[in-house]
C-alpha cells in the first residue's frame, strides 16, 4: 500500500497549504515538511545558509538534505529572539543578486524532467495547483510573468 503513494507530491502539497496558511496575519505558527523548506531555503539563498555548513555532494540514493549535514546550538529564549532578529534583517536586505536563480544548473531540465509537470499535487484532502511556470528561471528558462495561482481545492 506505502509504495502506491506519491509520498513527493504528498509532502508538497501539505507543505504548499500550509505555508499559505502561515502566511496569514493571524498565524501563530507553521506546519508541514520543514526540512524541505529549509533545504530548498539554503539551495536559493546562500546568504541565509548557516556559516559552518557548506553544500556536499551526495551519494546515490542520499536523500537532498544530506548536504545540509550539522547540529544547530541549543535554544534559549535570547538566542531565539535575536536568530529572529538577524533572519529578518537578512531577508529584508535580500536583492535580486543574492538569490541563486538556478541552484541547479544551468540547464536540469535535460536531466529532471518530472519538474515541468503541471497539474494538481494531491495528498489526502489537499490538492494544490503546481504549476512550473512559476520558477521557469530556476529551470534554465526565461522568466516572464507568471499567471496568479488557482485557488485552493478541497477534494473529497
Amino acid at each position: 500500500m506505502l509504495g502506491e503513494y506519491a509520498w513527493g507530491a504528498g509532502a508538497l502539497a501539505y507543505l504548499y497549504r500550509q505555508l499559505g496558511i502561515a502566511s496569514r496575519e493571524e498565524a501563530k505558527g507553521v506546519a508541514g515538511c520543514l526540512t524541505l523548506l529549509q533545504c530548498w531555503i539554503y539551495d536559493h539563498f546562500p546568504t541565509l545558509r548557516p556559516s559552518r555548513l557548506e553544500p556536499r555532494e551526495l551519494e546515490r540514493g542520499q536523500a537532498g538534505a544530506f548536504r545540509w549535514r550539522g547540529t544547530a546550538p541549543r535554544s534559549s529564549k535570547k538566542r531565539d529572539a535575536q536568530m529572529l532578529a538577524y533572519y529578518r534583517q537578512a531577508i529584508d536586505s535580500l536583492t535580486p543578486q543574492l538569490v541563486s536563480w538556478t541552484p541547479y544548473g544551468r540547464r536540469p531540465h535535460l536531466t529532471v524532467r518530472r519538474t515541468l509537470y503541471q497539474g494538481l499535487l494531491r495528498f489526502a484532502e489537499i490538492a494544490e495547483y503546481y504549476d512550473p511556470t512559476w520558477c521557469l528561471r530556476q529551470l534554465g528558462y526565461v522568466q516572464g510573468v507568471p499567471y496568479p495561482p488557482e485557488r485552493p481545492l478541497v477534494v473529497r
